[in-house]
């Protein structure tokens, strides 16, 4: 067991070295990011929201006046939000988000999804704005952190019971040297059980093979219907139209509707309603010219996979637990990025400090 202590704290100096200072760039802007919707809605509010005094007109109306607007830009996504106070998203495809007022079809504002500050500091903690290089250098180094957690608690465990009340009190009292080193280890120890779940999520996110372990792991696969719309070489059917009788049978949930992207395409709904710890998503597919319905997938026929990678965003950013849930992933993001630091002061003490180092074991 010593042996193997041995190999893991080298292990655990050279990867954590190599990796701190990408672990420590993820964690704060992951930080910065955990509250951004309650940020936005009141940095935003005008833009987001209106007052409801009216009823809300139809999306046929709402489009058209989009396209007068924009008549250059091409659509990409519809999000019609389940408040009724909140605006409808039109989500272009030059990445600016118009916000139009449900009730007076007026445009209330817009969001440039490469300038607005909360998108660019999603785009560092996704990739360190190097693109695809960036997200390979993030989610390797978020391999590496899940190794630096499993092998921290492993050189955290004590030897007997005697040494346990020692590890898991921070002595802020004591020596600078002695403080630090408890700043990162019994810190470090109980945000362990909160990051595992965090970094596994974003490694669903950056690679694809940790994905599809994911389904395997639960005893599921991935199911990709490719529904393809009958090409008639007439005009498109208004996204209006898809949605209607759909929001009558679900009077209160969020709806995306994506755009088709050529001519053979289906427009894709989801629908998203509420409540429950899995996001409760249902999928319905409609050819783009007749408007008639081609395909669905309820939220009870999807396998526990999907279900778990629907929700894994949400698991990410502790929001499958509410406002709470942001805080504990909040406070543990701090933890994460205070480790790169308190455990470079280790290594830096021990080799140039002319210090002696402090016994793990104690």
């Amino acid at each position: 067991m010593k042996k193997l202590k041995n190999i893991l704290r080298q292990l655990h100096l050279i990867l954590g070295l190599g990796s701190g200072l990408v672990v420590f760039i993820v964690s704060v802007t992951g930080c910065i990011y955990a509250f951004e919707e309650q940020i936005r809605s009141v940095i935003y509010k005008n833009t987001f929201y209106h007052v409801c005094n009216h009823e809300h007109k139809s999306l046929i109306e709402l489009t058209d006046v989009l396209r007068r607007n924009y008549p250059d830009q091409k659509l990409k996504n519809i999000i019609i939000p389940e408040e009724k106070n909140a605006n409808v998203l039109f989500v272009l495809k030059n990445r600016i988000i118009v916000y139009v007022n449900p009730e007076t079809a007026e445009v209330s504002g817009t969001l440039n999804r490469e300038t607005e500050f909360f998108e660019i500091v999603l785009k560092i903690h996704r990739s360190l704005l190097l693109g695809d290089t960036g997200k390979i250098i993030t989610g390797t180094s978020a391999l590496i952190f899940f190794f630096m957690i499993v092998s921290g608690i492993i050189l955290w465990w004590p030897k007997n019971k005697r040494n346990l009340s020692k590890k898991i009190k921070l002595r802020l009292d004591s020596g600078k040297k002695r403080r630090n080193y408890d700043l990162h280890s019994v810190l470090g120890f109980y945000a362990s059980w909160i990051l595992i779940f965090s970094v596994i999520t974003g490694l669903v996110f950056s690679f694809k093979w940790f994905e599809g372990a994911m389904y395997t792991l639960v005893g599921s696969k991935k199911e990709e219907k490719n529904y393809k719309s009958e090409y008639l070489n007439q005009k498109t059917a208004n996204a209006g139209m898809i949605v209607s009788d759909l929001q009558l049978e679900y009077p209160l949930a969020e709806f995306t509707i994506v755009m088709p992207g050529d001519s053979m395409s289906a427009y894709r709904v989801t629908v998203t309603e509420k409540g429950g710890f899995l996001k409760k998503q249902h999928h319905f597919y409609f050819d783009q010219y007749t408007g008639k319905p081609i395909g669905q997938k309820l939220f009870a026929e999807q396998n526990l996979g999907e279900k778990l990678r629907t929700t894994n965003y949400n698991i990410h950013t502790g929001k499958v637990l509410g406002l709470s849930g942001q805080f504990i992933i909040f406070f543990a993001g701090l933890v994460a990025a205070s480790l790169p630091v308190t455990g470079f002061l280790i290594w830096y003490r021990r080799n140039f400090g002319k210090l002696k180092g402090v016994d793990e074991n104690a």
